[in-house]
């Protein structure tokens, strides 16, 4: 049986990796956390065949460091980069750019240790794939048994049956295992379709059906359905089960606030939800901008739809990794200490929503340009607040509700001394239809503080 060393920080890719690279590949994984742990092995374990490692560990250049020690004992040990790596080309090197892409280091391994293709496709496929815990939060029943993994060694699991296919199940039973620490939850692999699409009709059915007891109880499955229908379409992409999860929770977001006689309760009800910062920014953004837009006077029939699909995608680049929404300016964006691969996330993710809303078949006409325009700039990348003159005026409407509320939800996080949040914006927005587009959004303020 070969060796391979496994340097891989994300826990849900380094079990992915293990599990198959002995599954597939007949190899026996041993993880470690650094190059320096890998180096301690490599000189008491003269067998190892391969190393698998990210590029870096934290401030530790993994590669370069296990690269070196390869080249300076003279050694035989191939070695795998999973993602960019600055480097030469060396005869026992193999790069693979696509960070996530498990299945190419998985290919990458089995020639490198000489497994056919043939054998490959011979082996059996792992009975059981994982699903998110909180997949099953909305839920109450399952189309399938579903499993927890028990850990017996490093690369082997015994798995459990806690939920029989058709029998239903209490909220605090998933509730549960995720206070436990529980990830995923496991379904039998021939089941991935019909679980996905199962998810899916139940969610929309919820949402059309409309029958909540409560405000809270309806921004709950929102919000849980949200937080789905981004993974599932960045997953996925754009099939019958995900457009009609996405335009229930689309049509479920504005008449949360259109059945609500107070827009401000809805607000409040959002920003104290216990949900994703995605979720919140983007459905109070969507209330906001439609609130600025009727008091401007704007057919809401023409731009309702539009602010709410464009609330929803703006930021789905970010569904991995939430906190990178929070970031609003170049500034920054230049002080964060985000990888290279994150910054380009950052930079880009208004033009990559605006390119994946294109793919959306019946989504509503120019909400690509809402988004790709959401952080200032033309092309949909970076950030600007000099090039407001150039963009239409939905487009405005959108980048003042975003701000808006990423200030609110920026002093719910930090607290302190709360601050003129729309002074702030009369600072950063002083051309004369930014101006009259503050007002408006004063306008619903003051009418929110009046009512009460």
């Amino acid at each position: 049986m070969s060796q391979v060393i496994l340097i891989e920080e994300n826990e849900n890719l380094r079990d992915l990796l293990a599990i198959n690279l002995k599954t597939y590949v007949g190899s026996e994984v041993i993880p470690r956390s650094t190059a320096a742990e890998a180096i301690d092995l490599l000189n008491i374990l003269p067998n190892v065949d391969l190393i698998i490692t990210q590029d870096r560990v934290g401030d530790e250049n993994t590669a370069s460091i296990l690269l070196n020690y390869l080249k300076e004992s003279d050694s035989e040990v191939s070695m795998i980069v999973n993602g960019p790596f600055d480097h030469v080309d060396e005869e026992k090197l193999i790069v693979i750019k696509e960070e996530k892409d498990w299945e190419t280091i998985i290919s990458t391994s089995a020639q490198v240790l000489g497994v056919s293709i043939e054998s490959l496709e011979k082996r059996v496929l792992p009975e059981f794939i994982p699903v998110e815990v909180r997949y099953f939060l909305p839920l109450d029943s399952s189309c399938c048994d579903v499993f927890i993994r028990i850990k017996k060694t490093a690369t082997e699991y015994q798995f459990i049956k806690r939920i029989h296919a058709g029998d239903h199940y209490s909220k605090s039973l998933v509730e549960k295992y995720i206070e436990q620490g529980l990830s995923f939850f496991y379904i039998p692999k021939e089941f991935q379709n019909n679980f996905t699409n199962f998810v899916s009709d139940h969610l929309s059915q919820k949402l059309d059906e409309n029958n909540f007891k409560s405000l809270d109880k309806k921004i709950e499955v929102i919000a849980q359905s949200y937080e789905i229908a981004l993974q599932e379409i960045k997953k996925l992409g754009f099939n019958s089960a995900t457009i009609q999860l996405t335009d229930s929770i689309v049509k479920s977001m504005v008449s949360a606030s259109k059945d609500s006689p107070e827009v401000n309760q809805v607000l409040h009800k959002v920003i104290n939800s216990k949900s994703g910062y995605l979720y919140q920014h983007g459905h109070m953004t969507s209330i906001v901008a439609n609130e600025i837009a009727k008091n401007l006077g704007i057919d809401q029939e023409l731009i309702t739809q539009r602010l709410a699909y464009a609330s929803f995608f703006k930021d789905i680049s970010f569904v991995d990794n939430e906190d990178l929404a929070k970031i609003s300016t170049f500034e920054e964006l230049e002080s964060s200490s985000l990888n290279e691969e994150d910054w380009d996330l950052v930079f880009n993710h208004a033009l990559d929503g605006a390119l994946l809303i294109r793919k959306h078949p019946e989504a509503p006409i120019d909400v690509d340009t809402i988004i790709k325009n959401h952080h200032g700039t033309t092309n949909g990348k970076g950030f600007s607040t000099n090039s407001m003159n150039k963009l239409p005026q939905e487009s405005k409407i959108f980048i003042i509700a975003c701000e808006f509320v990423r200030e609110l939800l920026d002093f719910k996080e930090r607290g302190g001394k709360p601050h003129p949040i729309v002074d702030e914006l009369y600072k950063t927005y002083s051309s004369p239809e930014m101006v009259k587009i503050i007002k408006a959004l004063e306008k619903t303020l003051r009418s929110k503080v009046e009512k009460k």
